[in-house]
């Protein structure tokens, strides 16, 4: 005997009544039908669930990208502005005569002493002078300006040692392998801006130099400055060592310009 479902839809008025049969096999068939169109639901529900967050993740890698170009967009700017003060820097050089950077007296005078004068061609003392005496009011504020900036332009190898790791996008700084307990020397003048404790870079020491450039120094053994101390080229600040999460002994160096990170390497000259 088939077993018969019978189904009936009336109003709660009474004034619409309906009804049909649906034999058991019909039933099981229509059941069949809402459990796939239900398990379908869910399937595309997920589908492009998964779909919007990967539109959402798309979405935010390309603003990310499009921040990165306009900071890749900095640096090259930074870049062009460095280039410009070096070229700066040696064309003052050139005319003036000196084959490095000379001091504030030697810059307006031809009176230094020989262990002190940086001069190095034979023009007598009197043309010489009058060669200096021509330059402009403009010229010589541009090389007090020149003066300024190079005391606090971080320059030459902070430690002993050789390079083990380059400069990178995922590497902001070089690593200098080096015993432990090599003096660490400050590259510029600056003002010992920060000490503190990294789970990576363990031991750390930031350096502010002006109001352009800072260097930060990594896995030390011992700082020998302190805070808001001032410092000057050459000065010894710290000891290399193996602090932090380290292969073994080196020193990690960064500099950065306007808060953006160089190649340290464009400065060990």
């Amino acid at each position: 005997m088939k077993r018969i479902y019978n189904v009936i839809i009336t109003s709660n008025t009474g004034d619409f009544y309906k009804s049909f049969s649906i034999t058991h096999r019909r039933w099981k068939i229509i059941r069949f039908l809402l459990i796939l169109f239900a398990t379908l639901i869910l399937f595309s529900a997920i589908f492009y669930g998964r779909l919007y967050m990967l539109a959402l993740k798309a979405r935010a890698l390309e603003v990310e990208n499009q921040k990165l170009r306009e900071e890749n967009q900095k640096v090259k700017e930074l870049e062009k502005q460095l280039y410009a003060l070096e070229e700066l820097r040696v064309k003052i050089y050139k005319m003036l005569g000196v084959d490095k950077s000379p001091t504030m007296d030697n810059l307006y005078s031809v009176n230094s002493s020989p262990k002190e004068a940086t001069i190095k061609d034979t023009t007598p003392k009197e043309n010489k002078a009058n060669e200096l005496n021509t330059i402009s009011q403009e010229f010589q504020g541009y090389a007090k300006i020149l003066y300024d900036e190079e005391r606090f332009i971080p320059r030459g190898t902070p430690t002993d040692g050789f390079i083990t790791q380059k400069f990178s996008s995922n590497h902001q700084g070089i690593d200098f392998a080096t015993p432990i307990g090599t003096p660490v020397r400050s590259p510029a003048d600056g003002l010992v801006k920060d000490i503190y404790e990294d789970r990576y870079l363990g031991l750390v020491l930031v350096l502010s130099h002006g109001s352009k450039y800072e260097t930060l120094y990594g896995h030390l053994k011992e700082i020998l400055v302190k805070k808001g101390q001032i410092v000057k080229k050459g000065d010894v600040v710290a000891l290399t060592g193996n602090s932090g999460i380290s292969s073994g002994p080196h020193l990690h160096y960064e500099i950065k310009y306007l808060g953006i990170n160089m190649n340290p390497e464009n400065y060990l000259y």
